[in-house]
C-alpha cells in the first residue's frame, strides 16, 4: 500500500510515474505528428478527387474552412484599434468572431487580411 511507503519511496514511485509519463508525452507528440502528416494527405487527396467529405465503414472526413485573421501590420491594427474604440478585436490574439463580423459587415480592418485555414474532422463511425 502506497500509504504506507516513506517519502524516499513514495519520491522514487513519483519518480516512476513522471518518467512513465514522460514515455508516453513522447509517444503522443509522435502521434500528433502522423496525425498532422494524415491530415496533409488527405487534405491534397480530397482536393486532387474534387470532394470535401467522404467516408469508409470505419471513419467519416471533411474539409473544414474558417476565416481568421493575420496580422501584417501590428503598429496599423494598434492604431485602428485606438482610433475606433473597438479592443473586441483583441484578446490574446486577434479576436477571429470579431474580424469575421467587420468582415460581413464590409469592413476593412488596417492591418489585417484574411486567411483560411482548413482543418480535416475527423469521426470513428
Amino acid at each position: 500500500m502506497k500509504e504506507n511507503m516513506n517519502v524516499t519511496e513514495l519520491i522514487n514511485e513519483r519518480a516512476k510515474v513522471k518518467g512513465q509519463m514522460d514515455k508516453i508525452n513522447i509517444q503522443l507528440k509522435e502521434l500528433r505528428a502522423e496525425s498532422d502528416y494524415l491530415d496533409v494527405l488527405l487534405l491534397k487527396k480530397m482536393d486532387a478527387e474534387g470532394v470535401s467529405r467522404t467516408a469508409n465503414e470505419q471513419a467519416s472526413v471533411s474539409i473544414n474552412e474558417d476565416t481568421v485573421p493575420n496580422v501584417d501590420d501590428w503598429d496599423a491594427l494598434y492604431q485602428h484599434v485606438s482610433n475606433t474604440q473597438d479592443y473586441s478585436l483583441l484578446q490574446r490574439r486577434v479576436s477571429s468572431t470579431a474580424y469575421k463580423e467587420l468582415l460581413k459587415m464590409g469592413e476593412n480592418v488596417p492591418g489585417l487580411s484574411p486567411r483560411t485555414v482548413r482543418r480535416v474532422n475527423f469521426r470513428k463511425l
